[in-house]
């Protein structure tokens, strides 16, 4: 009997002879670094000779064959534009690779810099936003209508300083479908953010889950309001608002949104703050405090009988 695995052999054009897991690398894999790397034809396929830029990278692939390219360690750009980083190529995978400070940094230098999803099913790991614009970074990273399927795991979300500041971290816009954020950080300075997750209008089927908040957030945090979401989880993540004015909610939901949220736990910087809305939505093991150093109570509360 022969043993028969996922593993097969390639060696791209201008890159290395490899051993492949034909379920991570279905694909043309590429790499990415500003350091070492250029953007010309016959580079990206070879560590040692890379692409500089992501978005040249992107312009290589092959939508829907499950391309995948790689960001070295170390890797820094600069986002100056809306679109500086167009994810515009659907089923393409971007890895960031590397740990701590090692991790490629996006820095957005101008009030309009931002990472944009403009196809579908693209997945993005690993990488470290950074607001670097003296009044304000509009939006991190922009998830248009056509950024069905989207996956954001392990991104981190970071200020320079209470000026040099995110308004909103991730702009999601109506309709999208299939949205997962996971694993992912946001942390602010006292400044003008205003949400962090912010969705336009309505989706269906999101799922937002094992992320840490530690935010100075003049609203709600998770905004799902302008429009109702179908089936949206939301499940263990750690939300903490530090912000004093009590205008929005930790998690907030349109009144006819369906869905639910479970093992979220979650804190306020206002004892008049209130923590969650969601009329129609499940809530169950909900941990919510707005007294620093007492332990949370279940939100919302319990008032029902199981029989």
């Amino acid at each position: 009997m022969t043993n028969r695995t996922a593993l097969f052999s390639r060696h791209q054009p201008g890159g290395v002879f490899t051993i492949e897991d034909v379920v991570q690398h279905p694909g043309a894999i590429f790499f990415v670094h500003s350091g070492i790397g250029a953007d010309a034809d016959g580079n990206g396929k070879n560590p040692d000779i890379p692409f500089a830029t992501l978005d040249y990278a992107i312009g290589k692939c092959t939508a829907n064959k499950g391309d995948v390219i790689y960001i070295l360690p170390g890797h820094a750009e600069n986002l100056t534009a809306a679109d500086s980083v167009d994810c515009d190529v659907a089923g393409v995978t971007i890895i960031g690779l590397g740990h701590g400070n090692l991790i490629p940094t996006f820095s957005a230098t101008a009030a309009a810099g931002a990472i944009k999803v403009d196809a579908a099913n693209v997945t993005i790991k690993t990488l470290k936003l950074v607001a670097n614009f003296a009044t304000g970074v509009t939006k991190g990273l922009d998830i248009t209508a056509a950024g069905d399927g989207c996956t954001l795991d392990g991104l981190k979300f970071r200020d320079t300083a209470a000026t040099s500041e995110y308004l909103i971290h991730i702009a999601v816009a109506t309709t999208v479908t299939d949205l997962q954020i996971q694993n992912c950080s946001f942390v602010t300075l006292a400044g003008s953010l205003t949400n962090s997750i912010l969705f336009a209008g309505t989706s269906t089927d999101a799922v937002i889950r094992r992320n840490v908040f530690f935010v100075d957030s003049a609203d709600s945090v998770i905004d799902h309001l302008a429009g109702a979401p179908v089936n949206i989880l939301i499940d263990s993540n750690y939300i903490v608002n530090q912000d004093t004015g009590a205008a929005g909610y930790v998690i907030d939901v349109h009144a006819s949104g369906t869905g639910m949220a479970c093992n979220n736990r979650g804190a306020y910087a206002n004892v008049a703050a209130e923590m969650t809305k969601g009329a129609a939505m499940w809530w169950l093991e909900n941990y919510f405090s707005n007294t620093i150093a007492e332990s949370g109570l279940l939100e919302p509360a319990t008032t029902h009988a199981i029989p």
